[in-house]
């Protein structure tokens, strides 16, 4: 593969990919400290918080709105519908999928939840001015937005279906 001139180098790569790890396992830490209650996990707190977003929605489009294949996706809706987080009914339209929504005690989660992630972020950086955390979480929302696609479209090449990713 030849690179352009514009293209980053393979130490400018490396740097990168060692700083999302160091994020990666700093976030760890991080969400393990609001772990407030033990019977739903960090990830499936994600999938709750986005399915809040674009309820109501059915498994599949949640799991591909998330770069995660459908097997991660269902142990993960099992676990919120298990603690009574998320409902489903099935889908008037084709019986074979659920529409699934987040509960009123989910909505309460995720307001506890975000309140006090926010009280904890506010602690760790407060001398970072709406500027700077906005241009972050744009180029962070933009570097994952193009990873999920970059994986997404090599595992289609290698496996020849989106299904085989888990990136959740």
């Amino acid at each position: 593969m030849d690179k352009s001139p514009d293209s980053p180098s393979d130490s400018e790569l490396k740097i990168l990919l060692d700083e999302l790890a160091r994020s990666s396992r700093i976030l760890r830490v991080f969400s393990h400290m609001d772990q407030t209650d033990p019977e739903v996990s960090n990830a499936s707190h994600h999938v709750l918080k986005t399915l809040k977003t674009r309820e109501p929605t059915h498994a599949a489009d949640l799991a591909q709105s998330l770069g995660i294949g459908t097997a991660a996706m269902s142990r993960h809706l099992a676990e919120l519908e298990q603690t009574g987080l998320v409902a489903k009914q099935p889908s008037k339209i084709d019986a074979r999928r659920h529409v699934l929504w987040v509960t009123e005690a989910g909505c309460e989660r995720l307001e506890f939840r975000d309140r006090l992630r926010l009280e904890r972020m506010r602690d760790v950086l407060p001398d970072w001015d709406a500027e700077r955390l906005a241009s972050v979480a744009h180029a962070l929302s933009e570097l994952n937005a193009t990873m999920i696609r970059g994986i997404q479209s090599q595992r289609t090449e290698q496996f020849g279906n989106a299904e085989n990713s888990d990136l959740g």
